[in-house]
């Protein structure tokens, strides 16, 4: 590929990575502003992008939203992800015992990205929506994750800052690094309001053949209904899932600590 292929395919990159579940739709200027670049280049970028069915536009109001190909890449991404089905029973069975949101996440690179969900029935629940990026560092799926990855990934990742998502975000990279290392000693992770306000997570790693962590089943609620009793009371059922899983992913060890990142 061209040096100036590479520059464009770059620059389309970095203007789809504008559009997030929270800021879905985005003006020229708004994205011109957020990458850095001219109102002009980014223009011409938006109508390829645009008449390549990436993004569409609106008629009346002129802003940019994801299009329906990124849809179609989505399903077929989705698609390739035999843990949706196989723990589909596990997350099932987390639902019934506690009728709150389950959910599993899958790790991509630095961040965690939600494969499957099952929302809790109750009016007041936690909302996940599959496909949405979360950083590894705050929630308790995101620290189930980090806990089990190689100290050198860990120690890169803690590396960049960290974004307080709450009040309750842990951003402090030596409280973080004891954290991890209670999460490896009991199995798995709790989180209290650190990636949404007055929520209570835990969540337990899942493995792949090769004891690698790839993966992590989470179940959240409201700490109104949801407390750190409940916490003690499913963690055993909730690792007891986590290794089903991940002996469907033909993982057949126990997991272990691998180290203190420090």
């Amino acid at each position: 590929m061209a040096a100036g292929e590479m520059q464009s395919l770059s620059r389309a990159i970095a203007i789809l990575d504008c559009f997030t579940v929270e800021t879905p739709q985005l003006g020229v200027r708004e994205i011109a502003r957020n990458i850095e670049m001219s109102v002009s280049t980014v223009g011409r970028l938006l109508a390829s992008l645009n008449a390549l069915g990436l993004l569409s536009q609106d008629p009346v109001t002129r802003l940019y939203r994801m299009g329906p190909k990124v849809m179609a890449y989505g399903m077929v991404y989705a698609s390739s992800l035999d843990i949706r089905e196989s723990a589909k029973p596990m997350l099932e069975e987390l639902f019934r015992l506690t009728n709150e949101t389950v959910s599993i996440y899958v790790l991509e690179r630095d961040e965690r990205v939600c494969a499957s969900c099952i929302e809790s029935n109750e009016r007041l629940r936690v909302v996940v929506h599959v496909g949405e990026h979360m950083p590894l560092h705050a929630g308790s799926a995101g620290k189930a994750i980090l806990a089990f990855m190689p100290p050198a990934e860990v120690t890169k990742i803690l590396a960049k800052p960290l974004e307080k998502i709450t009040a309750k975000t842990i951003t402090a990279r030596e409280k973080l690094l004891k954290e991890l290392k209670e999460i490896r000693k009991k199995g798995y992770a709790v989180s209290h309001g650190e990636r949404f306000e007055d929520v209570i997570g835990m969540a337990a790693p899942i493995f792949d053949g090769r004891g690698n962590v790839i993966a992590a089943i989470n179940v959240a609620g409201p700490s109104q209904r949801f407390d750190d009793q409940d916490v003690l009371r499913f963690s055993p059922k909730l690792m007891a899932l986590a290794d089903q899983i991940s002996g469907l992913q033909g993982f057949t060890g126990h997991p272990t600590a691998r180290g203190d990142p420090s």
